[in-house]
């Protein structure tokens, strides 16, 4: 039994693209989890379109995606995602409902619709499942095998946080949310507990983070509380702020781990085997 996760896009907010941004990346989010040679998907940010080119090498054309939610750094890798281009893949797209009621489907067909892209969701030659759920549900892929627990995150317009489960391993994402200071957070713990491998939000540093209050996401410091009081093994900190250059991250990383051993900044191109 093999559980491997590969960072295609670690960045928030924006893609950067400068020489500064080279060791730790600069697309925005986009995670893949393979399960014994099954793929899962975390968000569609422009990490995305590697991600598919490498996909179409492997000939792996059956695919899930998770979206956090539809803000554009987590989506707009989608019309670039290769697979969907190929007559014989299937591509499942799984997406909490809007606050509205909205669903998901509706936000990918403005997505790829004039004056946005010129090609519109209806021509794609894939087939495409769209799959919406009302945060907190819990669902399963591939017949069960893996078991999939959602929560809501504390994010302006919402996102769903998933945790999954498979043969006793279990990784979670949590992309983006704002853990406050004072917050125990009893629900958010509960959901982690045991994690091997969670995958979180850490956008600003402490001395950042009084700036940016209510923006919906945290910092590093936030986070170690709850890894520790969660007992989670591994933390990837996750989403880097577009203002964060390599120099910097290397500077938080080091920070971190002063605290707790089990985190590392996540990095483009890099498998953690679980």
């Amino acid at each position: 039994m093999t559980v491997s996760v590969t960072f295609w896009g670690v960045r928030g907010s924006i893609s950067c693209c400068s020489a500064e941004y080279t060791e730790y990346g600069g697309n925005t989010s986009c995670v893949q989890a393979d399960f014994d040679g099954k793929t899962v998907i975390f968000d569609a940010g422009s990490g995305l379109r590697t991600l598919g080119e490498h996909l179409i090498k492997q000939n792996k054309k059956d695919v899930t995606l998770l979206i956090s939610h539809t803000h554009w750094d987590h989506i707009c890798g989608f019309p670039f995602f290769s697979p969907i281009f190929e007559k014989d893949a299937c591509v499942r797209i799984y997406a909490p409902l809007q606050p509205n009621g909205q669903p998901a489907k509706e936000i990918f067909e403005l997505l790829m619709s004039t004056p946005f892209f010129p090609l519109p969701l209806n021509a794609i030659p894939s087939v495409l499942h769209f799959h919406s759920f009302r945060i907190s549900e819990k669902f399963n892929l591939f017949d069960g095998e893996i078991s999939i627990q959602t929560i809501a995150l504390n994010h302006p317009n919402g996102a769903a946080g998933y945790r999954l489960n498979h043969n006793g391993k279990s990784v979670c994402y949590i992309s983006d949310h704002e853990q406050k200071p004072t917050d125990a957070s009893d629900e958010l713990i509960n959901f982690v507990k045991g994690a091997d491998l969670m995958i979180f939000d850490t956008m600003y540093t402490p001395q950042e983070y009084p700036l940016f209050t209510g923006w919906g996401h945290s910092s590093w410091e936030q986070v170690v509380r709850l890894a520790k009081a969660a007992g989670v093994k591994r933390t990837a900190l996750f989403h880097h702020a577009p203002t964060h250059t390599d120099a910097i991250m290397h500077d938080i990383e080091q920070q971190v781990q002063k605290e707790d051993s089990g985190f590392f900044a996540a990095k483009e191109n890099t498998t953690i085997i679980l």
